[in-house]
């Protein structure tokens, strides 16, 4: 009697949670389609010769093997953990070195004001930003170049090609977005910061900490979730995205911008091997999962 009351209850329930399902539907096929399905097909044809304009002939583990022999797939790794790691670090540090500032101010409509303009750069698309550099680094009457020509470093009429120098190109891209503080990363630091128990700081201050005392005894240990946050995401990210070899280099000069995204993108794209494509995809996957994994296991035991 108790189970097939406990069925019948169950069987009820999932009646009365028919409409919750009939809701989420659409969202739940949306993301398999769109999602799931392309990640799935990726993996699975990675395991063929797939050309745009021919059939997929099952090679096994050819691509891999191709691709660790390929030279210019091993040269975009350290090109990218070059573009990679001072980026992530000016992408933590930053925002939080402005979050700091904002918190400090004692005039909450100028912390508003402040918080406003920090804000500002996302009304504009991100590739307009990189448009924006592009035209700083116009090799012959750029921002960049005006301002060292002004200070004499360089002459009236000598030019510095920023993107198309192979010892120069590596630097200007991480340089690009100065000075790193625009979007929500701001906001986000803010959040937390403003989430700390007023007692706290109050007790500090009574101990006579210092600001930077504060700062690395308090602030920073009770916001290691947000700077875990942009850890995780920024390394993502930084193996994800290659928009300024796309918009300003297209990899060059020669290879020295290339990264495993964008040697993905131009085999699919441009030399129409989608096979091989999918196998640098299917890596590259396989990393961030493994990092994220990693990261959140981490979390626990710390936690």
């Amino acid at each position: 009697m108790k189970d097939e009351y406990l069925k019948k209850s169950l069987g009820y329930r999932l009646k009365k949670s028919i409409p919750a399902y009939l809701f989420i539907a659409p969202l739940i096929i949306l993301i398999s389609v769109f999602s799931y399905y392309p990640a799935v097909s990726g993996i699975f044809h990675s395991f063929f010769d797939w050309r745009q304009a021919g059939e997929a002939k099952f090679i096994g583990l050819q691509n891999y093997k191709a691709m660790f022999q390929d030279p210019i797939f091993l040269n975009s790794i350290p090109v990218m953990a070059k573009l990679m790691l001072p980026r992530l670090l000016i992408s933590i540090i930053c925002p939080l070195i402005m979050a700091e500032m904002l918190f400090h101010i004692r005039s909450k409509r100028l912390q508003s004001a402040y918080r406003m303009w920090c804000l500002l750069p996302m009304v504009a698309p991100s590739i307009v930003g990189i448009l924006v550099w592009r035209y700083i680094y116009d090799p012959s009457g750029g921002l960049a170049v005006s301002l060292l020509r002004a200070f004499g470093i360089i002459g009236a009429n000598q030019n510095v090609d920023w993107l198309g120098d192979p010892n120069l190109v590596i630097g200007s891209l991480i340089f690009m977005g100065f000075p790193w503080i625009g979007g929500t990363s701001v906001m986000i630091y803010l959040s937390g910061l403003l989430g700390i128990s007023n007692e706290i700081i109050e007790a500090s201050m009574l101990d006579g900490a210092s600001t930077m005392r504060c700062i690395f005894s308090i602030h920073l240990p009770l916001i290691t979730g947000q700077i875990r946050y942009f850890l995780i995401f920024g390394v993502i990210n930084a193996l994800q995205d290659y928009s300024f070899q796309i918009v300003l280099t297209n990899g060059g000069p020669g290879y020295s911008t290339y990264v495993p995204g964008f040697y993905m993108y131009k085999q699919a794209f441009t030399y129409g091997n989608m096979g091989y494509a999918s196998a640098i995809g299917t890596i590259l996957f396989l990393v961030i999962f493994g990092f994220t994994v990693l990261t959140m296991k981490l979390k626990k035991s710390q936690d």
